[in-house]
């Protein structure tokens, strides 16, 4: 290998045989032509059988690839060994798990020829993989395009670049240089800012596109990182120090860059939550934050304060307390005439012009002749200055304090755990007064001592917001409101047709100015369809899942079908993705819709309600990205049939600002005290007690079937997609969970068991997990079911029941049957998922709770030698306040009934 090639890349290689060949051929295909491109592999004593694919795609490309083994001495060193044999005019250092897009290199040496010696370094964008999906949080350098970044600009100072992985270096830029071998976090970093800032220049291109694998199996060194102690130690010394030193004798300072770049990369450092975890030696925690003090009084307090990467004031807050020993916040001062909060000068927060959660309005609504707003204001904009601040609404000229509640929905993350980042405010103002022609002004006032500041608001998914669609309004009866940066307008027009007509049309034209066709389009068409639909009834929209029906929504279809109130229109929402059984049982009940329909948008926009068990996002909003430009004609009531009973506090998705909805359905009298008591933001008369419609069509027909039905695990990302469609994952079966159940359903002593008993089992995975059913296998005993699952049917023929935190277990003990619940993995499970625990599984459960896989197996063993016989019938019978077979008759009452009511 004696040519000289246009890119050398260099890939260090240690336990990643799983991703390697993908790696390999993301260079191999690049549109430049592989002919151009050097790939050195240097085999860094890889345990497993990477060395195979190395030797695989050498022996393919003798002529580019050139193969090294080394004993494991760590990726530097490898990245180092590598650099001896570059013979190309520029370098990649590519991780063994990632990817390039294939036209990068072609565009990168496109870029490079095209700017001459100006730079040495491009960096490219980047984008995760795998568990993410997601642009790296530095990609916000690229907001201004392609081009040459001068690292002395003020602008440009934050450009900073983190790995050398994502970028390109001309190798002869690179010299003598090498990376640390005694650095493990922050090695790449200190190479490429090291190289950087000789010219103080780096090209970034938007074209180019580096493909980041974050790894679901959370062992990638990113994972990891912060609970090694040199994140905390040498980290500090031979990375953040070594640039300031590096700086120093280059340009006798350290440039702003270079401060710009270490504050960015120290400040992950000393307020993460597991420092604590980490440096459990009193000594050693003391010496870094001395380091951390020295650190930070190197970089500019200008710096710290406008860094866009870590924006936090909680986080600025602990960085000036160890800086400099003082309270950020309480020393902040008003700036009167510019209407903000500074700190010697720099200004933090302009009041007049927030647009993130210093001032949210999350609700903005009329009723019953009243305009109420629902608003949080962060908590430490009523501590800033010396004396604090107070809060005022602002009606018009009059000025009413507010006093606030703690909105726990919004959260601060600190080493020291999670503490609330605002405060819930609700304000009212009667519109008896208001006059045909009028426009009321309302908004927000801060008073820091006897001065008055207006903040801005920012607002909330369900409010017509006119910062993000310019003409956006809602009418409410014959008023309407307008929300703006610096008001809520609110209006009596004196000819309520005539408005809405001119306002619908400066919509349209903006929107379509704007080139949202798609939007603008569904707004020119609705007038018509509306029209259309009105002659169809009052639509009432029925769903379960997007992909499926089965659940509470498809048994309350049946009833309202055959029990249908005068002038309602039902009809069921599915995907065309179900399958054609799922379509023809839908069908032969009554009217269905596909959500891919034509025509869906305007019967959803049409709808009068929407009853679901689904609370996914789809179900308020099919519009995507463009549900922001239609959500001021969005005019349905939503009433949420839970998917299961409501047995872990999910108030963080499913409370009023984020899912809006109007009666929440419920079981028993602890599911709803807790929905009331925790923080969903609902008032007692929207949480009912009915019961689940899905009960209602729950029969017995025992088998002799012993049913294992666990629940899904958010952390598990690349089982499933945005939309929680089932992903076929390889490595699944490296995970806790499948070496938990597989070991179950392949017990010897569990199955000799069932054999001498005659019983069978059935081994179901959740929707979410489906496709990963074929990781397990039939045993003769266990049939693993594939697809979606027959519930009642599997229900109905089983005798006992595993399952770990679904609320599955509730239909199961619905039936007085026996349940064990598998809680292995209980810490992990709660740390992830997006609800926290709130059942008391050991005390209210309907059966016994086993945290290990030998426990369980001989608690199943003991229900099956006893046939079944259930101890827990009290915990069932309390809990339950219905049961029998008439919920969907009392959620129709329900639903009529809130109709009666609004009347």
């Amino acid at each position: 290998m004696s040519k000289n090639y246009l890119f050398s890349v260099i890939i260090p290689v240690y336990n990643v045989e799983q991703y390697l060949e993908e790696t390999i051929l993301s260079v191999v295909n690049q549109t430049i032509g592989f002919e151009n491109i050097q790939m050195i592999l240097v085999n860094d004593g890889s345990p497993d059988n990477s060395e195979e694919i190395c030797l695989k795609y050498r022996d393919k490309y003798p002529d580019n690839i050139l193969y090294i083994k080394k004993e494991n001495g760590g990726v530097s060193s490898a990245r180092n060994l590598g650099m001896e044999y570059i013979q190309g005019k520029y370098v990649n250092f590519l991780d063994s798990d990632d990817k390039w897009e294939e036209n990068s290199f072609k565009e990168v040496y496109n870029f490079f020829e095209e700017h001459g010696d100006e730079i040495d370094v491009v960096a490219c964008r980047v984008k995760f993989f795998e568990a993410k999906d997601t642009f790296h949080g530095l990609d916000r350098k690229f907001e201004k395009g392609t081009r040459v970044a001068d690292l002395r600009d003020e602008s440009e100072i934050y450009s900073v670049q983190s790995t050398t992985a994502t970028t390109f270096i001309r190798s002869e830029a690179i010299g003598s240089r090498r990376f640390d071998t005694e650095l493990k976090y922050g090695e790449d970093s200190t190479f490429i800012n090291k190289i950087m800032i000789q010219k103080l220049k780096v090209g970034l291109l938007c074209e180019a596109l580096y493909l980041y694998r974050r790894r679901i199996n959370q062992n990638s060194a990113v994972n990891q990182q912060t609970l090694d102690i040199s994140f905390y130690t040498t980290s500090l010394t031979n990375y953040h120090l070594e640039l300031f030193r590096y700086s120093k004798e280059l340009y006798g300072k350290v440039v702003p860059y270079i401060q710009s770049m270490v504050a960015y990369d120290i400040l992950w450092r000393f307020n993460n939550p597991n420092l604590d975890l980490t440096l459990t030696d009193e000594k050693e925690k003391k010496l870094f934050f001395e380091r951390v003090r020295e650190i930070l009084q190197q970089i500019d307090e200008k710096i710290l304060l406008k860094s866009p990467y870590h924006r936090s004031i909680n986080k600025k807050t602990e960085t000036f307390l160890y800086r400099d020993g003082i309270d950020l916040v309480k020393s902040l001062e008003l700036n009167e005439e510019e209407g903000c909060l500074c700190y010697h000068g720099i200004s933090l927060l302009k009041l007049t012009k927030n647009k993130g959660n210093a001032c949210r309005v999350l609700s903005a609504q009329i009723k019953d002749g009243k305009m109420y707003i629902d608003v949080i204001l962060a908590n430490w904009l009523r501590e800033a200055t010396p004396t604090g601040s107070r809060f005022y609404f602002k009606a018009g000229d009059k000025l009413t304090e507010l006093e606030g509640e703690t909105y726990y929905s919004l959260m601060n993350a600190t080493r020291y755990g999670r503490t609330p980042y605002a405060s819930l405010y609700k304000a009212e103002y009667p519109l008896d007064s208001l006059k045909r022609g009028d426009v009321l002004k309302l908004g927000f006032v801060l008073r820091f001592g006897d001065t008055y500041v207006p903040i801005s608001m920012s607002y909330g998914k369900f409010v017509p917001d006119c910062n993000v669609s310019k003409y956006a309004y809602k009418f409410y009866g014959d008023y309407a409101i307008k929300c703006f940066r610096r008001s809520i307008n609110v209006s009596y027009p004196r000819f309520k047709k005539i408005h809405a007509a001119r306002w619908e049309k400066q919509c349209i034209k903006w929107l379509e100015e704007q080139e949202l066709y798609e939007a603008a389009k569904i707004r020119k068409n609705y007038p018509k369809y509306k029209k259309k639909l009105e002659k169809e009834g009052r639509i009432w929209l029925i769903s379960d899942r997007i992909d499926n029906a089965g659940d509470n929504g498809e048994v309350l279809f049946k009833y309202i079908c055959e029990h249908k109130p005068e002038g309602v229109c039902p009809i069921f929402v599915i995907g065309s993705v179900a399958k054609q059984e799922v379509k023809d049982r839908l069908n032969s009940i009554g009217r269905v819709i596909y959500a891919e329909d034509r025509e869906y948008p305007y019967y959803f926009l049409c709808a009068e309600k929407i009853i679901s068990s689904s609370a996914g996002e789809f179900t308020i909003n099919p519009f995507e990205t463009n549900g922001k430009y239609l959500r001021d004609l969005f005019g349905f009531k939503y009433y949420f049939m839970n998917h299961g009973v409501n047995c872990g506090d999910c108030s963080k998705w499913l409370n009023h600002y984020n899912k809006n909805i109007d009666i929440f359905f419920t079981t028993g009298r602890s599911e709803r005290q807790n929905i009331i008591d925790r923080n969903y933001n609902y008032s007692p008369e929207q949480i009912v007690i009915t019961g689940l419609s899905r009960f209602d069509a729950l029969y017995d027909d025992p088998k002799k079937q012993l049913l294992i039905l666990p629940t899904w695990r958010r952390a598990y990302a690349e089982c499933y997609d945005d939309k929680t469609s089932s992903i076929y994952y390889e490595g699944f079966k490296n995970t806790e969970f499948f070496k938990f159940y597989n070991g179950l359903i392949n017990s010897e002593k569990l199955l000799e068991v069932m054999k001498r008993k005659g019983y069978t089992g059935l081994f179901c995975l959740h929707p979410i997990f489906a496709k990963q059913a074929a990781h397990f296998a039939d045993n003769g005993v266990f049939k693993i079911n594939e697809g979606f699952v027959d519930y009642n049917k599997a229900f109905a023929e089983s005798n006992i029941m595993v399952t770990d935190y679904s609320t599955i277990a509730f239909d199961f003990a619905f039936l007085n049957k026996p349940i064990v619940y598998t809680q292995f993995d209980k810490e992990e499970f709660y740390k992830n998922q997006i609800y926290d625990e709130c059942f008391d599984y050991d005390n209210e459960g309907f059966g016994p709770v086993c945290e290990d896989l030998e426990s369980a197996i001989d608690t199943l063993c003991k229900y099956i030698e006893n046939d079944c016989e259930n101890d827990y019938l009290d915990r069932i019978d309390s809990f339950f306040v219905y049961h029998d077979q008439n919920n969907a008759k009392r959620i129709l009452e329900a639903v009529l009934a809130d109709d009666e009511k609004n009347k």
